[in-house]
């Protein structure tokens, strides 16, 4: 979040890391810079810190979700766009993929479930 706070220069990584936390404040339905977080925590650095701790989807996610992830679809689904949040928010820009690149593999992600359904 500090990026594009401290930064009056726009670009393309900070473009795609905005839609990063954007992703997140879906999932979470939590804001950015939500008063429940510790100080000086926003939501990507909570985000990451819970999700390298426990890898459960559960502990991130907005309580209203959890009945909609008794279907793993639904459950691997949004594990796949807290994933790709997580890319789009990478501290380096340079390691952060294109918004082309977030476009398809969230593309790819639905068609792979449409599939299934089928």
């Amino acid at each position: 979040m500090a990026e594009n706070a401290l930064s009056t220069i726009k670009s393309k990584e900070s473009d795609v890391y905005s839609y990063g936390v954007v992703l997140l404040e879906l999932i979470t339905r939590k804001k950015a810079l939500d008063p429940l977080f510790v100080a000086e925590t926003d939501i990507v650095e909570w985000v990451r810190s819970v999700w390298s701790s426990t890898e459960d989807i559960n502990k991130i996610a907005d309580s209203s979700l959890r009945e909609e992830f008794l279907d793993s679809n639904i459950m691997n689904q949004a594990i796949d766009v807290l994933l790709v949040a997580l890319r789009c928010t990478e501290k380096s820009p340079s390691r952060r993929p294109t918004m082309r690149d977030v476009v398809n593999q969230l593309v790819k992600r639905n068609a792979s479930i449409r599939g299934k359904r089928s």
